[in-house]
């Protein structure tokens, strides 16, 4: 599904690479590489050249069960949430400001409606 998405969005992809962390080591990341004293859910370090994906994530589990509490949605559906979301970023889309965060939103919710396929009913 990750890899209709991207094609979708008209880019492919040369190398995605996911490294789940803990919340300490996210932190320091975050603190080390981006100078923000905050826990995080996702570090994207991105590669991509033109339309082909290349990139490394960070993600802590930890950040993304407190997101998924905190908007009341499934641990899973918060899990894809940050799949895309740093898929998005390297994509060059941001989410700096209320316009650019509407715009994410509504791609990451694209990506996670294709992974919730509706069963046919046979009567």
């Amino acid at each position: 599904m990750i890899l209709q998405y991207i094609s979708q969005q008209h880019f492919s992809v040369d190398q995605l690479v996911y490294n789940f962390v803990s919340q300490e080591e996210l932190f320091e990341m975050n603190v080390n590489y981006l100078d923000h004293d905050t826990d995080t859910d996702i570090i994207s370090f991105n590669y991509t050249s033109g339309e082909s994906l290349r990139a490394e994530f960070f993600i802590s589990l930890w950040a993304v069960e407190r997101s998924a509490e905190e908007e009341s949605q499934t641990i899973e559906n918060e899990c894809l949430r940050v799949l895309a979301h740093g898929i998005l970023h390297c994509m060059g889309y941001n989410d700096g400001n209320s316009d650019e965060k509407s715009v994410m939103r509504k791609l990451e919710d694209n990506f996670i409606k294709m992974f919730h396929v509706k069963q046919k009913t046979y009567v």
